[in-house]
């Protein structure tokens, strides 16, 4: 019995050995997947590992950076929240967390993690910290630029946009084009790689006059961007090992390299010669050529640098590439400086560590007394919490073009056209035929354009599908909590609830303010109805279409109220029509989803402040869910306010309906939903019991407030 016992133990620890040894193994192979950028295979062999380790801390870290470097945000925060729990993290987990919630738009949390990361770089914790504060003004601020999407933009990765003659060229992962290739070529895995496209310029751009630049045999599946030089037939060339997705720069990166090319007639290019300055070991790319083509600047992670990639520049002079030149601290910065082009007055760039909304920003810089400026963000409607990069100009108009992940977009990366705000109209009225890009599933008798843009700054994150909730999860208060996919995840948003009602006098006093009919009623307008609308943090909403005419009907977007209210905003040359608010961008993925499904295919998200006074709630006459027109017109106005935050909403909530306007600074609250005048006079006069001694008898005039007193 005892040598039974003995060879049971026995066999016990050799299996438990054997168990132990094979999630050892998985874990090495894991780490090694992610160092060859095999993200998903790393993740797949760190999951294996923690069958045997639950509280790995290497597992943990490998799966929640692999998640965060193919973009897949939600995943991330997933098991970066599951890491907080763990003893012994790595030192540089708060400050990728914080990274991955700037990227998120989650500032206040983000800043928190960064300002955590003291303890192991004060400055770079300091700095990032007050980037979150930066961003969250530069968000609120009026945009000087709008942004529409390319419309040649596909559901993969469409990147590096540049110019040949009327033509854009650029590079794509799309999967809707296929080579002929030879049976000795067969062998070509062509829906991992990028290939180049030349097509048409503009939103009008569509897939019908999109070809391939290069020849069959010329194809290499590698290359992008690429850059012309306008008025040399050179082109530079940088060929990768980007992945469809993925992120586009890591700063150890060692497999890009530049080379430049004679052009032929029609944009193809042959004859590549390698850039004399690449340097083995490092990677050299995102070359771009002035006019003439003797000027090259481009991207570099080599030593001697401020840090990461560096942007130098080097000189055609004497049949040779003058040796690379830093552009020096000014530029560049410990992080990285990448994808660069200069119109021959300014230089444009995009970096991680310069003050920013998110991930990569667009900068501009200029040389003045022999020395470059302090570069300057380009702003809110250029850039996004999400990676912008691939800033170009356009060679004979005031127009750019961007490549950016940021939400709403096609794809996993998507190519954005980007003017002035003012110039929206003009330039909107010759590209666009507006009955070429309404909706299938809505027609607006023509009154309506969906604007493929992402006007708010948010970047596009593809959709993860996901077949389970996580355990822990939350609701949040949303237009309508009860239907299906609206649950959220606690571990990426905070929902920390606030209890006004502890807050407030006990009387609608607005402290040291206005509380009267001084307010004028004219240009009010309605941006809630059953709820308060309180503060004016970012949200998220789905963008549906631009109304570039006055009258519309919006009864077709009805169906959509089942999912959150509908509004519009009045912006430089167009009415926006938006469907929320979200909270979370979890939420807002899984909504679009079902939008998209209903037929609205070029809906995107956006993400953007809470601003009461750029909203209108859109009035329907007949919705399942947010206003409709189903009452009388006859209301009570209760008071008005410069911060609704005096509102008691609890004081008058039996009364009738609380709806919401707005009219510049101020909130005006009223009460509807009466069947009759008299209904709403004894409303009127029950307010007045209970201390709102301004209110009024007015009369909603198909969204036009007037007093009747």
């Amino acid at each position: 019995m005892q040598r039974k016992l003995h060879v049971l133990l026995f066999a016990f620890l050799t299996m438990a050995g054997t168990v132990t040894l094979q999630g050892q193994k998985s874990l090495i192979k894991a780490q090694k997947q992610f160092e060859l950028k095999a993200f998903d295979l790393a993740i797949e062999n760190a999951k294996k590992a923690l069958k045997n380790k639950p509280h790995c801390v290497e597992c943990h870290t490998v799966i929640a950076e692999s998640f965060r470097m193919m973009n897949a945000n939600v995943d991330a925060a997933i098991w970066y929240r599951k890491m907080e729990d763990l003893d012994d993290l790595p030192a540089v987990f708060n400050f990728n967390y914080g990274l991955l919630l700037k990227r998120m738009g989650q500032y206040d949390k983000a800043k928190k993690y960064f300002i955590k990361y003291k303890e192991v770089n004060p400055e770079k914790a300091e700095l990032f910290a007050a980037s979150c504060d930066y961003a969250k003004q530069e968000l609120a601020s009026a945009k000087d630029f709008e942004l529409n999407l390319y419309n040649a933009s596909s559901k993969s990765t469409d990147y590096g946009s540049t110019f040949f003659g009327d033509k854009i060229v650029f590079s794509s992962f799309r999967k809707d084009f296929k080579r002929s290739l030879a049976v000795n070529n067969s062998s070509i895995i062509q829906d991992d790689r990028c290939q180049l496209f030349i097509g048409a310029q503009g939103v009008t751009g569509t897939v019908n006059n999109l070809d391939f630049l290069q020849p069959d045999h010329l194809e290499t599946y590698d290359v992008g961007p690429v850059h012309y030089a306008a008025s040399a037939p050179k082109v530079a060339v940088t060929k990768n090992n980007f992945r469809d997705g993925e992120k586009m720069v890591f700063s150890n990166d060692l497999e890009l390299a530049l080379f430049t090319a004679d052009v032929n007639a029609d944009g193809s290019f042959e004859n590549i010669e390698t850039f004399p300055h690449n340097e083995v070991g490092y990677a050299t790319g995102f070359g771009t050529m002035n006019e003439s083509g003797n000027i090259m600047y481009f991207a570099s992670n080599r030593p001697g640098g401020e840090g990461g990639f560096d942007i130098y520049v080097s000189y055609f002079k004497s049949g040779k590439w003058t040796y690379p030149e830093n552009l020096g601290e000014t530029v560049n910065t410990p992080g990285d400086e990448i994808t660069p082009f200069f119109d021959g007055e300014d230089l444009y760039f995009s970096s991680n560590y310069h003050q920013g909304l998110g991930g990569f920003d667009v900068y501009a810089t200029n040389v003045k007394a022999g020395k470059w400026n302090t570069p300057a963000n380009m702003g809110n409607g250029v850039n996004s919490p999400e990676d912008d990069f691939y800033f170009v100009k356009h060679p004979a108009q005031n127009t750019f073009y961007l490549t950016s992940n940021r939400l709403g977009g096609r794809g996993n990366h998507d190519i954005y056209i980007v003017h002035k705000a003012e110039d929206d109209m003009e330039i909107m009225e010759d590209m666009v035929a507006f009955e070429e890009v309404v909706p299938a599933a809505v027609d607006l008798q023509k009154d309506v354009l969906v604007d493929n843009g992402n006007t708010p700054s948010v970047t596009a994150v593809k959709y993860e599908e996901t077949n389970s909730i996580p355990e822990t999860t939350t609701k949040v208060n949303t237009p309508r909590d009860n239907e299906p996919g609206n649950s959220i995840i606690e571990d990426v948003v905070d929902s920390e609830e606030i209890d006004f009602n502890k807050i407030l006098p006990p009387k609608a006093v607005d402290l040291n303010r206005t509380n009267s009919k001084t307010v004028s009623l004219v240009g009010a307008k309605r941006v809630s109805y059953g709820e308060v609308i309180r503060t004016n943090s970012n949200v998220y909403f789905i963008q549906l279409a631009a109304l570039f005419k006055n009258r519309a009907n919006m009864d077709n977007y009805s169906p959509l109220s089942a999912y959150g209210n509908l509004y519009k905003f009045n912006q430089s040359s167009a009415t926006k029509v938006k469907l929320g608010y979200f909270m979370d961008e979890y939420q807002a993925k899984d909504i679009l989803r079902k939008v998209k499904s209903m037929g609205y295919a070029d809906a995107f998200i956006t993400f953007e402040p809470l601003n009461t006074s750029t909203m209108e709630l859109v009035e329907l006459s007949d919705a399942s869910n947010g206003y409709s027109t189903g009452h009388s017109n006859y209301k009570v106005r209760l008071a008005s306010y410069e911060d609704p935050i005096w509102f008691d909403v609890n004081s008058v909530s039996d009364l009738g309906s609380i709806e919401q306007w707005s009219k510049g600074d101020w909130t005006i609250f009223v009460l509807s939903g009466f069947d009759s005048k008299s209904a709403a006079e004894r409303a009127k006069k029950n307010a007045l019991s209970r201390g709102f001694q301004d209110a009024e008898l007015v009369i909603d005039n198909g969204g036009i407030l007037k007093s009747l007193d």
